[in-house]
């Protein structure tokens, strides 16, 4: 498939969101589904705080010449996550992204800065925003087998863990700096005082 550009989706937050559950107390985590054509992306996993939700992730779609020309929207449909059932759709998002592409296909590139989106309910009312960014880049040429590359910031790295903590949890019961301390002295058996 050859790639006629690239459809660029930033994902910023959302806000004053309608909850599916019902527990106030309970904590609320939401993540993201894009739908843009026949490709599908899920966002991170974030809890929010207050009424404010932050993702701040980079979706990027290549599209084709044909879906360049067929692709008329974008869905983005946000879920909160239950932990004993299934999740709940909280509302979506249908952003029109046609001109946006037959546009940045003349310029060669266009970019929308992020603005808020209305939620859309079940019902059809609208309750919070979502926070989106756009951009189109076109001639680009990506490798056939990428749907869809998604760009986040990395995860904190872990430390690594020392032969300390393995040792506690193999022999609790051994007292491993003495023994570490006890080969480290003189190998003629001295305790290491000398006498004057």
């Amino acid at each position: 498939m050859e790639t006629r550009g690239v459809l660029e989706l930033l994902l910023v937050s959302a806000e004053d969101l309608k909850h599916g559950h019902h527990h106030p107390r309970r904590s609320k985590r939401h993540y993201v589904i894009v739908e843009c054509g026949g490709k599908t992306a899920s966002s991170k996993i974030t809890q929010g705080r207050g009424k404010k939700i932050w993702w701040n992730e980079k979706f990027r779609f290549p599209l084709s010449d044909a879906e360049c020309k067929e692709l008329a929207k974008v869905t983005l449909t946000i879920m909160e996550i239950d932990k004993f059932a299934e999740d709940i759709p909280v509302g979506e998002t249908k952003v029109h992204v046609g001109e946006i592409i037959s546009e940045g296909g003349e310029q060669e590139f266009l970019q929308v800065k992020p603005a808020p989106y209305n939620v859309v309910l079940e019902d059809g009312t609208y309750k919070g925003v979502l926070k989106l960014g756009i951009k189109f880049i076109s001639s680009v040429r990506l490798a056939p087998s990428t749907d869809c590359v998604r760009w986040s910031v990395p995860a904190a790295r872990q430390p690594s863990v020392g032969y300390g903590l393995f040792l506690n949890f193999a022999c609790p019961s051994i007292p491993w700096r003495r023994l570490f301390f006890f080969c480290s002295r003189s190998s003629d058996g001295q305790s290491g005082n000398k006498d004057l």
